[in-house]
């Protein structure tokens, strides 16, 4: 269920200038605390860059069958964005004033259930350009909407420049016991996986890839002595 937001997590927001971003409702599924030492390396690995992919079990419809990106985790909370979910919605619709500049095609991607209003976009390039933090090696994160938009009149490509409509954000600690519980797959950042040219299927992909990694460490532990 959706929580309120704390001061802290709005205090938050504002030092990673993020401001605002947490302003809202927090969306995410409520879980039981979390129970030491379940997924102990998975709640470890929790870091600005790291990729999310939802658990096959995973009951909230928000993040069922998603891959999400964290823009950053901190004792405030945490806040991310869902790689994997095209809307219906055209971009020139968001902005029409950039037409011109917009493939007609082109639509937005539903980043989250927060502020679905909101425009974020990632951008893939070697440095990022002003106004954009980096996020993960290849990929800078505009959250204001004037960035996005410069990022548009720029002529950023679309393998290059993927905007989207809302974010999914954490409470303090809620992440964390999510990921305890088994929630989350986290996997380290990579662009290929946030440019993913098939998003559709980036979930399907991804999991595949958790169950390989799961079986090789499986493989690898000492096994008990008998």
């Amino acid at each position: 269920m959706p929580q309120s937001p704390t001061p802290t997590v709005a205090l938050f927001a504002a030092a990673l200038g993020l401001a605002g971003l947490l302003s809202m409702s927090l969306a995410s599924a409520q879980v039981p605390p979390l129970r030491e030492p379940v997924h102990r390396d998975a709640v470890a690995a929790l870091t600005a860059g790291t990729l999310l992919v939802a658990a096959r079990h995973l009951p909230d419809s928000n993040f069922s069958k998603t891959v999400i990106l964290l823009g950053d985790v901190t004792r405030g909370g945490a806040v991310g964005v869902v790689l994997n979910r095209r809307s219906t919605v055209p971009l020139a619709r968001v902005f029409p004033q950039l037409v011109p500049n917009l493939a007609t095609a082109s639509l937005a991607f539903l980043g989250g259930p927060v502020e679905t209003t909101r425009t974020m976009a990632l951008i893939r390039a070697a440095q990022g350009p002003a106004g954009t933090r980096h996020v993960v090696d290849g990929v800078h994160l505009a959250t204001a909407r004037e960035a996005v938009e410069a990022a548009i009149t720029a002529g950023t490509t679309a393998t290059h420049l993927r905007i989207y409509l809302g974010y999914a954000g954490w409470s303090p600690g809620q992440l964390e016991a999510e990921t305890g519980q088994g929630a989350w797959h986290v996997l380290p950042g990579d662009a290929d996986v946030v440019f993913d040219p098939d998003p559709a299927s980036a979930w399907q992909r991804q999991i595949a890839r958790t169950d390989v990694m799961q079986a090789r460490q499986v493989e690898l532990s000492p096994r008990p002595r008998s």
